[in-house]
Formats: structure tokens, C-alpha cells, sequence
């Protein structure tokens, strides 16, 4: 038994590092981590409201943003919860998690909801979720599991190239082809860290890319073809499909250095564009916040990919290595290609901007992706500078070692 006081009687409390290591994941987590997914979070709750303004006078509250609220606070307590669980546990639930999402991706795809060209939603009493976004989760669960215990030899490596090829055929279906990019960056990171061979990649990778051409004219819908298009000749249909593209670069444009201050509503270039609070989101950072605001959200960016991958350098085994590799490849990748699209250095692919765009099912799964990196993160081994504190305490006078450690 553990009393709460110190001293050296025989119910003195434990050296702090022990009682640090004891006192469960969170005492554990990373808090550069937690601010910079705290910091996005909060601040997409404020350019949520901003981007759904519309004419004078504004509300205190728009209802999307109070929507995002309940979303984040919900998101929020998942995270939490990922955090304080046993990444290890997952293990074992790798091949369930990737058979339920390629059933519901199958689902999306056969007899889900359609807007904006593509067919992505699934609808339950009244509510409807993206497939897609848990699938991202899936896929890096999967990966890790399977190659956790595996050499990285070909037919290994062919086995979780089919792995993500599985839920990405049905993405691409929908079609829905910034995710599959996504679930492409998510492979190929888990497969660098898993330690393939460079050539083995670079022969899988030529291949595909072989089949490239075929694959885009079998599959492609005309809507992106005409993306496409848009992308390499902006003039292409100004006032149709260029669009937004056009408005985006001229609300960049428009931001300056320090931008041109927020709750612009019906001011902005990007008030016409329907998808400013999500796909154009750092579009209105820019104009809003100017180029210093843009980069300040980059920098919170490229702070989660750094301790995402500091997650995964200390994992404890190659699960939790595979594992944190994976999660922080899907918030990097889709906050790069999100960037690209907005600088105009990339096709629009419908893809939100991590933890700041409006949206339901990519906010909770990002939640969760981060909370899982937190728990990889709670689990490393004790570093050499807990233990010589430990030492220290003690040898401290009066310091006595814990009941298990007595002759």
C-alpha cells in the first residue's frame, strides 16, 4: 500500500518517475502533441464560423459552427479515450477492421447518397457518414497488424499492396480519388517503415504507375476529367468548373502578408464557392489571415508529423512502429494534398483540410487517429534520464525501495 506522504517510513510515496509511470497513459502522453491538435481544432472551429457567414449582420454562432463544436467536443472525447487505451489490443483486430470497411466502402459505392459528382455517403436515421474516413483508419490498423509479425519480403509486401489496392478499388468507384491517395501514402509509409527493399517498391510502384494510363481512361468520370482539364488551363470555363479554383487563388492573392481580417462573409472572394468551409478552408486563411496565417497552420501540421513520427521512432515493437507511421501518413498526406489544391499545384480532390474543415467523419477519425498516436506514444520505454532520476531519488536518505525490490 501506498500512502500520500513522503518520507522514508515504509508507506513513503514511490520515486516521482515510477509514480509518473504508473499513473497511466496520459501522465505519458505527448503534450506538443495535444496543443497542436488542441491549436487546429480550435482554430477550424473559428474559421468554420467565418466561412459560413453570409450577409450583415452575422450571428454570434453560425449553426454549422456550432454543429463542428458538438462534432469536435465528441471527437475530443474519443481521442481521449484512444489515448488511455492499449494500442496493443488492436492486434488482433486488424482483419475485422479492414472487412468492415471495405463491406461499407462496397455499400457507399452500390446504394449510398450522391452529391457533388460522386457517391460516398451512407445515411442512418437521418445522419449520414463517409465510409471512407474510418476506412483510412482501417487500412493503417490492417497494415500493422499483418506486417507486424512478418519479414518484408515480395509476397508479404504483394499481400499489403492487396490490402490497400481492396479499399481503394471501391474509393476509386465512388469515385473518390483524393482517398485513394490518401490510402496510397498510408501503404507506402507503413511499407518504408515495415523496411522493404527500395527496389521491391520501386518495381511495384512502376507498375502501377504502367497501368496508369489504362486505369484513368476505364475509370474516370467526366467530372474529373474536367478537373483535370480546369487544373492544366486555368482559363478553362471561368464562371463554371474554373471557378473556384480562380476564386481561391484570388483570395489568396487578396491576403497579403496579414490578410484582410476575419468574418469577411459575404466580402470574400469565396463566397460563392460551396465548398469554402471545407475543400477552399486554407484558401480562406490565407485571405483572412494573410500568408503568415497560412504558414502559422502549416507549421501546427508539420508539429503532429513530428511527433507522430518521434510516436513511432519509440514505439515499443513494430505493431506500434507500423502503426503510428500509418496514422501520422494519413493526416500529413491529406493536410499536403489539401494545401496543394489550394495553391493550385494539384487537381481539386474533395479532400478536407485535417481537424479545421467543416465536416463529421473526417473530424472523428482524425480525432482518433491522433488519440491512437498518444497511446503508441504512452507506451514507449522509459527513457535514461527517467531512469537515472529514478536512481536518484532513490538513493535519496531515507529512500526506500519498493516492496518488490527488497531482499
Amino acid at each position: 500500500m501506498i500512502g500520500a506522504g513522503g518520507g522514508g517510513g515504509p508507506f513513503a510515496t514511490p520515486p516521482r518517475p515510477l509514480a509518473a509511470l504508473a499513473a497511466g497513459p496520459l501522465a505519458r502522453s505527448d503534450l506538443a502533441l495535444w496543443a497542436a491538435v488542441a491549436a487546429l481544432a480550435g482554430f477550424g472551429l473559428l474559421m468554420v464560423h467565418s466561412a459560413t457567414l453570409g450577409e450583415p449582420p452575422h450571428p454570434a454562432l453560425t449553426g454549422a459552427a456550432a454543429r463542428q463544436g458538438a462534432i469536435a467536443a465528441a471527437g475530443a472525447a474519443a481521442m481521449l479515450a484512444a489515448a488511455r487505451f492499449d494500442y496493443r489490443l488492436l492486434r488482433r483486430l486488424g482483419a475485422a477492421s479492414w472487412l468492415c470497411a471495405a463491406g461499407l466502402l462496397l455499400i457507399a459505392a452500390a446504394a449510398g447518397e450522391s452529391a457533388f459528382g460522386a457517391q460516398r455517403w451512407i445515411s442512418v436515421a437521418g445522419q449520414t457518414f463517409q465510409p471512407a474516413e474510418p476506412a483510412k483508419l482501417a487500412l493503417a490498423l490492417a497494415l500493422a497488424a499483418y506486417a507486424a509479425g512478418r519479414a518484408p519480403r515480395l509476397p508479404a509486401l504483394a499481400v499489403t499492396l492487396a490490402l490497400a489496392a481492396g479499399l481503394a478499388l471501391p474509393v476509386l468507384a465512388q469515385p473518390d480519388t483524393g482517398t485513394a491517395i490518401v490510402l496510397a501514402a498510408i501503404w507506402l509509409a507503413a511499407a518504408v517503415a515495415w523496411g522493404a527493399s527500395w527496389r521491391a517498391l520501386g518495381g511495384l510502384l512502376a507498375g502501377l504507375g504502367a497501368a496508369g494510363p489504362l486505369a484513368f481512361a476505364l475509370t474516370v468520370p467526366d467530372y474529373q476529367r474536367e478537373r483535370l482539364a480546369v487544373f492544366l488551363d486555368p482559363s478553362r470555363d471561368p464562371l463554371g468548373s474554373g471557378f473556384s479554383l480562380r476564386q481561391a487563388e484570388a483570395a489568396l492573392g487578396a491576403g497579403g502578408l496579414g490578410g484582410a481580417g476575419l468574418f469577411g462573409g459575404s466580402e470574400s472572394y469565396l463566397y460563392g464557392v460551396s465548398a469554402r468551409s471545407s475543400d477552399f478552408m486554407l484558401a480562406l486563411i490565407g485571405e483572412e489571415l494573410g500568408l503568415l496565417g497560412g504558414l502559422a497552420t502549416l507549421a501546427l501540421f508539420a508539429i503532429v508529423g513530428w511527433r507522430g513520427f518521434e510516436a513511432a521512432r519509440r514505439a515499443p515493437d513494430a505493431f506500434g512502429r507500423l502503426l503510428a507511421c500509418g496514422l501520422t501518413a494519413l493526416i500529413l498526406s491529406q493536410a499536403m494534398l489539401n494545401a496543394a489544391v489550394n495553391l493550385r499545384l494539384f487537381p481539386a480532390t474533395g479532400l478536407p483540410l485535417p481537424f479545421v474543415s467543416q465536416g463529421g467523419s473526417a473530424l472523428l477519425s482524425m480525432f482518433v487517429a491522433a488519440g491512437l498516436l498518444q497511446s503508441v506514444h504512452a507506451q514507449r520505454p522509459p527513457t535514461r534520464r527517467e531512469f537515472d532520476a529514478n536512481a536518484a531519488d532513490l538513493a535519496a536518505p531515507g529512500a526506500r525501495p519498493p516492496p518488490s525490490a527488497r531482499p
